[in-house]
């Protein structure tokens, strides 16, 4: 039985070659024949991106000396030490450090450039949210000492700033002049008390009503937490959509001119019918490649950070072939439960990631994450479109894994910025 529902790398590659045609009006149809002229529309911004993804992802796989399997289902490969023909330029590698992984996990401080301590709530208007395990562990002598640990490796440190809820958002993005300035004045106390070096954005908001709202906020935040310490870093979170679609929340372009760093959240990618990859590296719906090209053409790459998962999802499926339907939602898994699992890993060669097979309670079942040699693969991606670096949600889901730290690092060491006391 053939494998359903995901085309054949050579189908893709087709595929590609077919829009990159479309992409440039077909020029050569002319060529072949005599039949009547066809006018094609004008070529998306997508579509003429489509040539640099490609050429991205090649220079990519060429710099990790990996043999990757090209037939699907075969054994995922590893990272063997020196992987990396050339070391990778010195980039950033930031990590997120969650309240309730505080004074359980300690982080590889010499491997990262920041950490990002996850989060204290916002609020109705630009308020803090004095409550909950977040707001509470800010003070805790194990939040201190992984603060102090984090300078003393050269690390800044963030404090995330979070919410999800729609109408939290939509009032900051309706009252922008006095909701930007307020958070500030807010999160000034925050690092000033807590010795950060600046703050973390992670504001996932879904309606497009509030874009241009949201815009003038962190024009206003960001003006404000600057005049108050100009040495404040400022991270916002997005999504890999973000770039070039003019529904999205976040508008990009526009939100560039008032942050240091673009963390993309390139996670949670996945089809939603069929078991798959949540960070494909290529050759999917969507995709890392996808939007770093998208994000290069319209924002400075110095300003990107590639956010990288360190978990996976098992989905519940109807056969073991790659790519099956699902039969209900999958479940996240971290890196570190997936490796206990001691499920041998194949390697998908259309999206470059690994996955598993195996049956539970006499059901199939499939799980899709990331390992060394995907990330490995994505830290050179990175590198190739010249961004900032990587950064990896979070740092325990590894279980502190050194292969993973040598992939994200490329065989460099990681960049060191200055502190804001310095």
């Amino acid at each position: 039985m053939a494998s359903p529902r995901r085309p054949t790398a050579a189908r893709l590659a087709l595929s590609v070659f077919a829009s990159v045609l479309g992409a440039l009006g077909c020029a050569s149809c002319g060529l072949f024949g005599t039949g009547p002229t066809i006018t094609t529309q004008a070529p998306s911004p997508a579509q003429l991106l489509i040539p640099v993804e490609r050429a991205a992802v090649t220079k990519a796989e060429a710099a990790v000396a990996v043999d990757l399997p090209t037939v699907p289902g075969r054994p995922a490969p590893t990272l063997r030490a020196g992987a990396f023909l050339r070391p990778l330029r010195a980039h950033q590698v930031v990590g997120f450090l969650p309240y309730w992984e505080v004074g359980s996990f300690t982080p590889d401080y010499q491997a990262l450039t920041a950490l990002a301590y996850w989060a204290v709530g916002l609020g109705t208007g630009g308020s803090i949210a004095q409550s909950g395990e977040g707001y509470s562990t800010l003070t805790s002598a194990a939040l201190g000492l992984d603060i102090s640990q984090a300078h003393a490796a050269g690390d800044r440190v963030l404090l995330t700033v979070f919410s999800e809820n729609p109408s939290v958002l939509h009032s900051i993005a309706a009252h922008p002049s006095t909701a930007g300035p307020r958070l500030a004045r807010n999160v000034a106390a925050l690092l000033s008390s807590g010795d950060f070096d600046g703050i973390d954005l992670d504001l996932e908001g879904n309606s497009t009503a509030d874009r241009g709202g949201f815009v003038r906020f962190v024009a206003s935040f960001s003006r404000t937490l600057k005049s108050l310490r100009p040495r404040w870093s400022i991270m916002l979170d997005t999504y890999p959509t973000s770039a070039l679609d003019p529904s999205d929340f976040f508008d990009v372009k526009a939100l560039a001119r008032y942050v240091d760093e673009l963390f993309v959240m390139a996670y949670d990618m996945q089809q939603p019918d069929v078991a798959s990859a949540t960070a494909p590296l290529t050759n999917a719906p969507w995709s890392d490649a996808i939007t770093l090209a998208e994000y290069a053409s319209v924002v400075p790459a110095r300003q990107i950070v590639l956010g990288i998962p360190l978990y996976g999802y098992d989905f519940p499926a109807t056969s073991r072939f790659d790519g099956a339907a699902t039969t209900g939602p999958p479940l996240a898994v971290t890196y570190s439960d997936i490796v206990a699992a001691g499920h041998a890993p194949k390697w998908d060669p259309v999206t470059e990631t690994p996955w598993t097979v195996f049956k539970r309670n006499g059901k199939w079942h499939q799980t899709w994450f990331d390992d060394p040699v995907s990330i490995a693969l994505k830290s050179a991606l990175a590198a190739q479109f010249d961004c900032a670096g990587v950064g990896i949600w979070e740092l325990g889901m590894s279980g502190n894994d050194a292969s993973i730290t040598d992939a994200l690092l490329g065989g460099s060491t990681p960049l060191k910025l200055p502190l804001a006391k310095r």
